[in-house]
Order: structure tokens, then sequence, then C-alpha cells
């Protein structure tokens, strides 16, 4: 059984349930599905994200091996650490610095409280936290 979504003359989209796809095609050529609010047998059907099965471009190799989370964690955490500046406990207030112009902006990182990126967020300065992998990894 699966499912299929549907859309009358009047626009009302509904979702029909069918044994297969040749059970939905009999039942549209013969004009038996009728919309559940207003009755009429004016039906198509529409295509949404879930309906449309899209193969992925990537050839997967099973023999490839594939990271972890964790791994990629630590690979972002190395890239951070390597490729932008350490401001330490300083982060918000260089973070707002550059965002108002005071300062010419580069990559940062450093530590901050939640308080401090609630503020960050609320005033449309994105801030993307980093998780050590190593205290939440079994």
């Amino acid at each position: 059984m699966f499912s299929i979504d549907l859309e009358c003359k009047n626009e009302h989209r509904f979702e029909g349930y069918f044994k297969d796809y040749n059970a939905f095609k009999d039942q549209e050529k013969k004009k038996i599905i009728t919309c559940p609010l207003c009755n009429t047998s004016e039906v198509k059907r529409i295509f949404t994200g879930c309906s449309i099965q899209a193969k992925s471009s990537i050839d997967i190799d099973p023999k490839r091996k594939h990271p972890r989370i964790f791994e990629s964690l630590r690979e972002i955490n190395n890239y951070v650490r390597n490729n932008f500046e350490y401001v330490g406990d300083n982060f918000a207030e260089e973070a707002r610095s550059m965002y108002y112009g005071l300062e010419d902006y580069r990559n940062i990182y450093g530590k901050t409280s939640l308080e401090d990126i609630k503020e960050l967020a609320e005033e449309g300065i994105t801030v993307f936290p980093l998780i050590d992998a190593d205290k939440f990894e079994n």
C-alpha cells in the first residue's frame, strides 16, 4: 500500500491510499477518486518532494571508508583551530565589533557563555558552536 498526493479542481489537497500503482491508475481512469471535502471527481496527482524518488548522483563505493560523525567533528574543529584566530574569552565582543564595522572582518573562534550566544543571535550575528567529540563519543 502506498499514498499519492492529490488535488481537486477546487485546490483541496489530500492523500489517496492505493494497493499499488495500477490500482491508482485504474481508479483515476474510472474517475472514482473523489475529494473528501467537496466530493468532486476532477482530481489530479501532484508531485511533492516526498513522492519523487531521487537517486543520489554520488556513486557509493562500499569498500570506501565513510567518516563517522565524531571523526567529522574532529576535522571541523581542527580546521577552525588551524585557520581561525583564537580570541579567548573575548569572542562575543570581537564578533560584535566586526558585525558593526568597528573592526575588519576575520575568522575567529573563542569562548563565550550561552547567554552571550543568545544575545548574538538576537542581534543577527551567526555563531557556530564547536563540539568536542571526545566528550561525547563512547
